[in-house]
C-alpha cells in the first residue's frame, strides 16, 4: 500500500494527489487531521467552560478561604483540615485492607 491517493476537494472539486491540503483553494483534505482539529477545539471549549464555572461558583471552602472575616477564614481552614485527615484515614484503611487481603 502507500501508492498514490486521489482525494477530491469538498470545497472546489479539484482532485489532489497525496496532499493534506487542496492545491487550488487550500482546504484541509485529511479526515484524520480534521478530526484532530475538531477534538482539539472541543477540548479547548471544555477547558474554557470549566474555568468559567470555577470563576463564577467557587466551592464554599474556597470562598471561605478568601473571606475578609478572620473567623470565616479560620473555619474554612479548619474544615479543610478535617477533610484532609478523614481522607488520609480512609486511604490508610483502604491500603490496610488491601494489604491484609493479599
Amino acid at each position: 500500500m502507500g501508492g498514490t491517493v486521489q482525494i477530491k476537494c469538498p470545497n472546489c472539486g479539484i482532485y489532489n494527489t497525496n496532499a493534506d491540503h487542496c492545491s487550488n483553494c487550500g482546504t484541509l483534505l485529511s479526515y484524520k487531521k480534521r478530526r484532530e482539529l475538531a477534538h482539539k477545539a472541543q477540548e479547548e471549549k471544555r477547558k474554557e467552560r470549566q474555568a468559567a464555572q470555577k470563576a463564577t461558583s467557587p466551592s464554599w471552602i474556597e470562598s471561605g478561604k478568601n473571606s475578609k472575616y478572620l473567623v470565616v477564614r479560620l473555619g474554612a481552614q479548619f474544615f479543610n483540615g478535617i477533610v484532609v485527615v478523614v481522607m488520609a484515614i480512609g486511604a490508610f484503611f483502604a491500603w490496610l485492607f488491601t494489604f491484609l487481603a493479599a
